[in-house]
C-alpha cells in the first residue's frame, strides 16, 4: 500500500510532463526550430538544429503552423503581442479580401524614415555577399575574447563627452525623445528618464526598447524591422540609445560561422551598428549613444570594453550622433566597476543592480539628472551650456571599513 501511495503521484507527474512535451512539439515545432537557430554557436546548437528540424518536418503534414499563425495574428490585432512589429503588421490593411501579414523581411517603414539620408556610411559587401567594414574601419584577425578589435578602431573611448546644444523647443510643440535599446535602456534608465521627464511639458517620450535584444543577432530580433514599428508615426527630435550588452557573441552570417572578435565578426557587427545608427538618425534626429558602463565580471567587462570601442568608432563618424560615456557618473576613479557611491552628505546608495550589469534607479538618476535638463533646459540656462560628466562628482566611491575601493569592486 505504501508503494502505491508513492508511485501513483509520480506516475501522474510523468503523464503531465509527457503531455506538456507533446503539446509543445505539436504547437511549437516551428518555434523549436527558431530556438535552436538562436542558440549561441556550440555543441548544443549543433545537436538541436537537426533534431528540431526533423520534428518540424514530421509535424508539418498536420498543418498546425497555419492555425498557430492565425491565432498569433488575432492576438496581435487585439494588442496582446509584445512584438511591436507584429502588432503594426496586424493592423495594416490587407491588399485583398484575405488577411495578409507581411513577413518580417519586408516591412513598410513610416514616412519619416525616408525623409533624408544619413551621412553614416553603411557596410559594403564582397561578391559572395560577405559584409566588409567601411574603409576607415579596417580590422585585424584575432581569436580570443576581444581579439580582432584593435587595428583600425579607436584605442580607447573618451571618458567625458559633452552633450551638444539643442535648438530651443518650439512653442506649443513638445520635443519628441525616443528611448531605444536593449535592457541597458529598459532597466533603470528608461523608467528614471520617463519619471523625471513627466514634469516637463516640453518633452514627450516614445518607448523603443526591448530587453534581451541586440544588434549582433538580427535572426533573433531584427531592429531594422522592430524600431520603425515601435516608433510608428512619430518623428523623434532626439534618440537616446543604450544597446550592446548582449552582443559579445558569435553568430552565423550567410551560412558562415563568425566567432566573436574575429575580423569577419567585427566587420559585420560594425555594418549592423552603422545601419542601425543611420536608421535612428533618419530625418535629422540627434542621437545620444550612451556607452556601456563597466561591468562587475572581468571577462564580461573585457567584451563590453571591446564593444564600446567598436560602437565609438562608428558613432564618432556620424555628425548627428554623440557618444556619451557613463563611466564618469558610475565608474570608479580608474574607470572600473563601482557598485556603491556615497553622497557629500554621507548617504551611501547602490548605483548598480545586483547583477553587476544594469544601473539601479539611483545610478540611472545620475545620468538623467544631466540628460533631462539638457533636453529641456531651464529658461535661465544659456543655450550654449553643454553638460557632461563632472556633475557626477556629488558622489564618491563607497569604501567599506578596512578595504580599499579597488578590493571592494572585485
Amino acid at each position: 500500500m505504501q508503494k502505491l501511495i508513492l508511485t501513483h503521484p509520480i506516475r501522474q507527474l510523468a503523464q503531465v510532463v509527457a503531455g506538456f512535451v507533446a503539446a509543445t512539439v505539436l504547437l511549437e515545432s516551428a518555434g523549436l526550430v527558431s530556438w535552436a537557430n538562436h542558440l549561441d554557436i556550440g555543441p548544443l546548437r549543433t545537436v538541436a538544429i537537426p533534431v528540431t528540424a526533423a520534428l518540424e518536418k514530421a509535424m508539418h503534414p498536420l498543418k498546425i503552423d497555419g492555425f498557430r499563425a492565425q491565432a498569433l495574428a488575432t492576438l496581435a490585432r487585439a494588442g496582446w503581442s509584445d512584438d511591436a512589429f507584429a502588432v503594426a503588421a496586424a493592423h495594416q490593411k490587407p491588399r485583398s479580401s484575405n488577411l495578409q501579414i507581411p513577413s518580417k523581411g519586408v516591412s513598410s517603414a513610416p514616412a519619416w524614415l525616408s525623409r533624408s539620408k544619413s551621412t553614416m556610411p553603411t557596410s559594403a559587401a564582397h561578391a559572395d555577399g560577405t559584409p566588409t567594414s567601411p574603409a576607415h574601419l579596417k580590422v585585424s584577425p584575432g581569436t580570443g575574447a576581444g581579439a580582432g578589435v584593435g587595428t583600425g578602431l579607436s584605442a580607447s573611448v573618451p571618458r567625458v563627452s559633452p552633450l551638444p546644444p539643442l535648438p530651443p523647443v518650439p512653442g506649443g510643440k513638445p520635443r519628441v525623445v525616443a528611448l531605444a535599446g536593449d535592457s541597458m535602456m529598459a532597466v533603470g534608465l528608461s523608467a528614471t528618464l520617463m519619471r523625471e521627464a513627466a514634469s516637463h511639458k516640453n518633452l514627450r517620450i516614445v518607448k523603443a526598447f526591448r530587453s534581451g535584444t541586440g544588434l549582433a543577432r538580427p535572426d533573433v530580433f531584427n531592429w531594422m524591422d522592430e524600431y520603425p514599428a515601435m516608433i510608428g508615426a512619430e518623428d523623434p527630435d532626439v534618440v537616446i540609445v543604450a544597446i550592446g550588452a548582449n552582443d559579445g557573441q558569435g553568430f552565423v552570417e550567410n551560412g558562415k560561422v563568425l566567432p566573436y572578435g574575429s575580423q569577419a565578426w567585427v566587420g559585420t557587427y560594425q555594418g549592423r551598428l552603422a545601419d542601425y545608427l543611420a536608421m535612428v538618425s533618419a530625418g535629422g534626429a540627434r542621437v545620444v549613444w550612451v556607452g556601456l558602463p563597466p561591468m562587475k565580471v572581468p571577462a564580461y567587462n573585457e567584451k563590453i570594453a571591446a564593444i564600446n570601442r567598436i560602437a565609438y568608432t562608428v558613432v564618432s563618424q556620424n555628425p548627428q550622433a554623440t557618444w556619451w560615456n557613463p563611466v564618469s557618473f558610475v565608474g570608479d576613479d580608474e574607470g572600473g566597476f563601482r557598485e556603491f557611491a556615497t553622497s557629500a552628505s554621507g548617504h551611501t546608495t547602490r548605483i548598480r543592480a545586483v547583477d553587476g550589469i544594469h544601473l539601479s534607479d539611483e545610478g540611472a538618476a545620475l545620468l538623467t539628472s544631466v540628460l533631462v535638463p539638457w533636453l529641456d533646459p531651464p529658461a535661465q540656462i544659456a543655450a550654449h551650456v553643454t553638460p557632461s560628466g563632472p556633475q557626477a562628482s556629488r558622489y564618491i566611491p563607497f569604501q567599506p571599513q578596512g578595504r580599499s575601493a579597488r578590493s571592494a569592486n572585485r
